[in-house]
C-alpha cells in the first residue's frame, strides 16, 4: 500500500509541475487532483504509521 501511495504522491506532484503549461480550467481540476491525492496519501500513511 505503501508504495502505491508514493507512486500517488509522485503523479500528484508531477500534475503540479505541469499545471502551468495549461489553461486555466484544467488547470483548476488538476490542482484540485493534486491536492486531493496528497490528503488522501497523507491519512493513509498516518494511519499505516499509527497502526
Amino acid at each position: 500500500m505503501e508504495k502505491f501511495s508514493i507512486l500517488l504522491i509522485i503523479a500528484a506532484i508531477a500534475c503540479a509541475l505541469f499545471s502551468d503549461k495549461m489553461d486555466l480550467a484544467a488547470k483548476k481540476v488538476i490542482f484540485v487532483f493534486s491536492v486531493g491525492v496528497l490528503s488522501v496519501c497523507t491519512i493513509t500513511l498516518i494511519v499505516s504509521i499509527l497502526s
